[in-house]
């Protein structure tokens, strides 16, 4: 058993090792912040309690959107054509929130009593609803998740156990996604004295949930396209342009929300006259909007295997740019106080990041990942 684990490890593509390496090297300075404590280790402070890590977070919150957002299109509203991409879209939100949770343990003061909100409840705040719906949801992802491993195993009694029990698990998984992803932006309510109005918002909550149903489709979108040039293998590009032409649907009510709302509070000149704020706010623009609206109505983009997978990519930067700008860098300064991340901080990160490749690597090799495989040897085509 040993002698073929060992062999397997090295069948790996070439990229597979330095990611590795990157994950171990991570995981060592995270175990040496966890000695130490967050002073040694970052570059945190009273000025800028939060960092990468909790950008990070958020952004890989929305990432993993998309798993609660394809179980609902296909068991609420009986789209059956988009089944095809459910484990995939789970292993993808399933990872997500493993992340979320190694990155938090890093994150955390006191990590060793990360526990406390179960034993010591304070139900005024907000990051107790988080808390419980990020720990309820990352059990249901797994439970969902484990009919791939079930039939692999040749577990006939539990994957017949857990197919009873679907279409309950998806209410759960869809009500308490919408509970957590929206709370997150719950938190940023208390800050209007800190955060720019550009991204202060009283509906900040809605644009949070809204975000994460866009990325979590352009994540859909990206995966299958990287387990494609991978492993040779991933789902009809019929598929993903379906699932793919909901994106500016989405993108659009978004906008016209975020913009709606500036308008109506009289903020709507702070777009183009806030300096280095304008700047942050138009990349979101076109990163965000503008951009991804445009490719994503085109039915040739969406057809075309690469040009949709960039066109998902510039949708997660725009996701990623709004939530750096929103914890980060649209915070109004505070004198005597800066933050840089250390170098520590982005080792911790990065690591986390590339444990997170590995084992979606690892998992796509060698579990049934999809229902419909297709082993192409050209990328899907756009017919002219």
């Amino acid at each position: 058993m040993l002698s073929k684990i060992w062999k397997e490890a090295f069948r790996q593509p070439l990229w597979f090792y330095p990611f590795v390496a990157l994950a171990i090297f991570g995981t060592g300075v995270g175990l040496y912040r966890l000695v130490v404590g967050l002073g040694p280790t970052t570059n945190l402070n009273d000025g800028y309690p939060w960092g990468i890590w909790i950008g990070f977070d958020l952004f890989m919150v929305a990432f993993s959107g998309g798993a609660f957002t394809l179980a609902t299109i296909v068991y609420i509203f009986q789209i059956e054509e988009l089944h095809k991409a459910m484990r995939l879209t789970v292993l993808t939100g399933l990872l997500g929130y493993l992340s979320v949770l190694a990155i938090l343990a890093f994150d955390l003061g006191r990590w060793d009593r990360a526990y406390h909100f179960v034993i010591y409840p304070n139900i005024n705040s907000a990051l107790f609803e988080v808390s419980w719906c990020i720990a309820i949801y990352s059990t249901i992802l797994i439970t969902e998740f484990s009919p791939v491993l079930f039939h692999k195993l040749g577990w006939d009694r539990a994957l017949a156990f857990v197919k009873r029990i679907t279409i309950p698990l998806v209410i759960a998984g869809a009500s308490l996604s919408t509970l957590h992803q929206s709370s997150l932006g719950s938190m940023f309510l208390v800050m209007s004295h800190r955060l720019h109005p550009l991204w202060y918002s009283p509906f900040v909550s809605l644009l949070f949930f809204v975000s994460a149903i866009a990325a979590g489709m352009a994540t859909i979108v990206c995966a299958t396209t990287l387990s494609f040039v991978t492993f040779k293998r991933s789902l009809d590009q019929r598929i993903i342009a379906e699932l793919s032409s909901y994106l500016p649907w989405a993108l659009g009510f978004y906008w016209v929300l975020r913009l709606g709302e500036l308008l109506g509070a009289g903020e709507f000149a702070l777009i183009w006259s806030s300096g280095n704020y304008s700047l942050l706010f138009l990349g979101e623009v076109v990163l965000f909007g503008v951009a991804p609206m445009v490719l994503f109505s085109m039915r040739s983009i969406r057809m075309n295997r690469w040009a949709s997978f960039l066109s998902g990519q510039v949708v997660l930067f725009g996701v990623l740019l709004n939530r750096f700008n929103t914890t980060w860098l649209g915070f109004l300064p505070v004198e005597g106080y800066q933050y840089t991340p250390s170098w520590m901080e982005v080792a911790i990160q990065a690591g986390v990041l590339a444990a997170t490749v590995v084992v979606y690597s690892l998992a796509a090799h060698y579990l049934p990942l999809f229902e419909d495989e297709h082993h192409q040897a050209q990328p899907v085509m756009a017919k002219s």
